[in-house]
């Protein structure tokens, strides 16, 4: 399998990255820190001069630079706004170490194509994850509005998170884009661990958005108060519940899909060095909720042996009915597996 991980310019990361590039369909990173991306400013805030830098050990792996924030400040889209972000672009693009652009907000699309058609000719206009592209119909819309500028069509698409363990729906879908698109390399996001169907996801990328623009705190509280994290502490069976594929099963779509996306670009290297590291090896021994994206919030909190897991769970999900009150395996499978931690120094910490 391939995977499509997030960059950072850590010596140790980029090290594994290198050692496995023929593993790798792409790197992400942000652009630099002044760049509003889908994340909020973390450990990957890092001058572009460094990603640059370490970009260039990765010589034939695609490289996509991060314009997903759900949406950017209007006056950012003018031709003036765009100005420092149109130059830093084309810093990347004579250092010869971006292939395109991952974006969530079309009028910045339009905005960055009618302000410089030459960078923009230059680019891959790739949608992001966030689009929630959940079927074949909805995917070739919005490839059509993007061939509307001048952004080169995208080499690959990440699809909704909802397929991940809906295999019949998700070989459709993939056929169908194929026989419209037959080049395109289809991917989905692996390490996911929010809410299906997060009725919490359109706030919270606006949140996100909006914390950009004004003082406005967003973090772990939210989200543990009212949010997802308080559905899952409430009810741990949901855990089981989201649609992550673990390391040792996303063999079982290789034949559906060309790539998996790993999430969690803001985190500290040295996890993104054990979570990327862990599905490059197809295989994980600690605790399930390190690798996921949004879960790991609940890692110092919880145990789940990920070699507990029946080796069968795949199967046993895929296709789910979402009817989890009639079903109850989630809930019955999280009371057998979930532990909590004990509280205790950090040199001394056990399950």
């Amino acid at each position: 399998m391939r995977y499509d991980v997030p960059f950072v310019p850590d010596p140790e990361y980029v090290a594994l990255l290198a050692a496995n590039r023929d593993r790798l369909s792409a790197v992400y990173f942000r652009l630099g820190p002044e760049v509003p991306d889908g994340r909020l400013p973390g450990i990957g805030d890092v001058s572009p001069e460094a990603v640059m830098e370490g970009l260039s050990a990765l010589p034939g792996v695609p490289r996509y630079g991060l314009l997903n924030s759900r949406f950017y400040d209007p006056a950012a889209l003018s031709r003036e706004g765009l100005a420092d972000l149109i130059l830093l672009l084309e810093g990347y693009l004579a250092a010869d170490v971006l292939d395109g652009i991952v974006y969530a907000d079309h009028y910045l699309l339009v905005a960055l194509s009618d302000a410089s058609p030459e960078v923009a000719s230059a680019l891959e206009a790739v949608p992001s994850v966030n689009f929630l592209l959940d079927s074949a119909r909805r995917t070739s819309s919005l490839l059509e509005y993007a061939a509307a500028t001048h952004f080169r069509p995208p080499a690959k698409v990440v699809l909704d998170r909802s397929l991940n363990r809906q295999t019949q729906l998700l070989a459709e879908v993939a056929r169908e884009l194929r026989a419209v698109y037959p080049t395109i390399t289809i991917g989905l996001l692996a390490n996911e661990g929010c809410l299906y169907a997060c009725p919490f996801k359109a706030a919270h990328d606006g949140r996100i958005a909006l914390s950009r623009l004004l003082p406005t705190r967003v973090g772990r509280g939210v989200k543990e108060q009212l949010g997802c994290l308080r559905f899952f502490l409430e009810e741990p069976g949901r855990i089981f519940a989201s649609p992550f594929l673990r390391p040792e099963d996303a063999c079982r779509l290789e034949n559906v899909v060309d790539s998996f996306k790993i999430g969690g670009r803001t985190r500290e290297p040295s996890a993104l060095r054990e979570v990327v590291g862990a599905y490059l090896a197809g295989s994980y021994q600690g605790n399930l909720l390190w690798l996921l994206d949004t879960l790991e919030a609940l890692a110092d909190r919880y145990w789940l042996d990920n070699a507990a897991v029946p080796r069968n769970f795949f199967e046993r999900v895929d296709g789910c009915s979402r009817r989890c009150q009639e079903c109850g395996y989630c809930a019955a499978l999280a009371g057998e597996l979930i532990r909590e931690r004990k509280l205790v120094l950090p040199h001394l910490a056990t399950i």
